[in-house]
């Protein structure tokens, strides 16, 4: 039970955190993205964790485009689900009046779908 406790504890303490620092998490996100709500929120979480530690004395983050240069492609579908297929988009950011662009792969597995931040 404390175990649980703490657990919820920390979630609601680093959630606090993140908001508070600036982070801006409104849905849905500007541009042409085909990536629905909840795969945005977890591509989001993983760039401003990013983009905090490339600029720690920023307090503003913000997505200000979206925009899909690759259209899905070696998309498989069974029984009326998507199973496997690729795509890739380039979202852009501001940090501190910083653009910085992250290019992503979004790509369909059979539990659902992923990302990877390109290089």
């Amino acid at each position: 039970m404390a175990k649980k406790v703490l657990i919820v504890f920390f979630v609601i303490i680093t959630g606090l955190r993140v908001n508070a620092r600036g982070f801006d998490f409104n849905f849905p996100l500007p541009g042409n993205s085909i990536a629905n709500n909840a795969l945005q929120y977890n591509v989001l979480k993983k760039v401003y964790f990013n983009a905090a530690k490339e600029y720690p004395l920023c307090s503003d983050f913000k997505v200000t485009d979206t925009q899909l240069i690759q259209e899905p492609y070696d998309v498989v579908k069974k029984n009326d689900k998507y199973i496997k297929g690729y795509w890739k988009e380039i979202w852009t950011f501001d940090a501190c009046k910083q653009k910085f662009q992250v290019p992503l792969t979004f790509y369909i597995k059979k539990s659902g779908t992923d990302f990877i931040i390109e290089k």
